[in-house]
């Protein structure tokens, strides 16, 4: 099967992390966000991939290839980022009247998606949000079939968000509705969306079902990728076994190659990064890039980029009765 992953974007919410890091490849319960989206998708038969790129595209580019050397991989590139609907349609020429599916780069998911093997309806994965006005929203009818589809609604018309994973049966409806949104000038807060399309194929009588999500996770804030490599490291467990130096492990943690522990207490909730040592540390709910060095301290609820060095220095503290302090 075939499968669009827009990944354009500047990631500049992730931002200093992705001046130097494309988004899809920042570290998440052990690995970066794009290998968790590639491998559930390999698990229904997808190994063909087109990436759309832009932003720190080559790094992208080289990864990909380098990740997954079994997979067919085509890239195609977004010079100008104006919406989901005109990155999806840059790869019409890679995509036939067969099956295809679209799924976002730094969206992560919980469901069965092996019902879309062989699937010959049109299917869109929701899930139920509390702030409706974010993303494109499905309006469904008594017997779940898609009545329409509208993208950041400026009134109230449901909270079924769409969560990023799209499933076409036929591929050339697809690109020709993208198509159509340009030629008509149709936009959404001045893009072309995907949503967009999809109602134009809506409209066409292409009927659209729904797949529902048991639970779905953004990366695109610090705190959300934070709170998404605790989710998966509580699903998964751990990984990896560091090098123990009068240390202790609390799990889940993911640890990559080489990662030394000196008089330290890791965990839970920490992914570190392959070749890091930490030394003389407490870290907890913290992701740390591949070669950082940590010593001395506590951290918390931190995100550490590669090769990253801190030091913090030792305290003596002299206080006296009923007090209280925040250092």
């Amino acid at each position: 099967m075939h499968c669009i992953i827009p990944a354009a974007g500047m990631g500049t919410r992730m931002r200093p992390h992705t001046w130097s890091t494309p988004k899809p490849l920042l570290p998440v319960a052990g690995k970066p966000i794009l290998a968790h989206l590639i491998d559930s998708l390999t698990l229904i038969g997808v190994d063909r991939l087109t990436l759309v790129t832009g932003y720190l595209g080559g790094i992208l580019v080289d990864w990909t290839r380098n990740a997954y050397p079994d997979h067919t991989v085509d890239f195609v590139e977004q010079k100008h980022v104006s919406g989901l609907g005109a990155a999806v349609g840059l790869a019409r020429d890679l995509v036939d009247d067969g099956p295809v599916m679209v799924a976002l780069a730094d969206t992560l998911f919980q469901a069965d998606l092996g019902v879309l093997r062989g699937c010959r309806t049109n299917m869109l994965a929701v899930c139920p949000v509390n702030d409706p006005e974010r993303f494109g929203i499905v309006v469904t009818g008594k017997d779940g079939r898609v009545l329409r589809l509208v993208e950041k609604p400026k009134e109230p018309v449901g909270n079924l968000a769409i969560v990023g994973v799209y499933y076409f049966s036929d591929g050339s409806s697809l690109m020709r509705a993208c198509d159509e949104l340009s030629r008509l000038g149709i936009t959404t807060r001045g893009e072309y969306q995907l949503t967009d399309a999809m109602q134009l194929m809506l409209q066409s009588g292409q009927p659209f079902e729904t797949l529902p999500v048991e639970k779905w996770y953004d990366c695109g804030t610090t705190e959300s990728l934070l709170y998404t490599n605790r989710e998966l490291l509580d699903l998964h467990g751990g990984t990896g076994t560091p090098l123990l130096e009068n240390s202790v492990v609390v799990p889940p943690c993911a640890f990559g190659q080489g990662v030394v522990l000196r008089d330290s207490v890791v965990g839970p909730h920490v992914s570190v990064g392959e070749g890091a040592v930490i030394e003389r540390c407490v870290i907890r709910d913290s992701v740390l890039g591949a070669g950082a060095r940590v010593h001395g301290g506590s951290i918390t609820g931190s995100m550490l980029g590669a090769r990253t060095a801190l030091r913090q220095a030792s305290r003596s503290l002299s206080i006296g009765d009923d007090c209280s302090l925040e250092v």
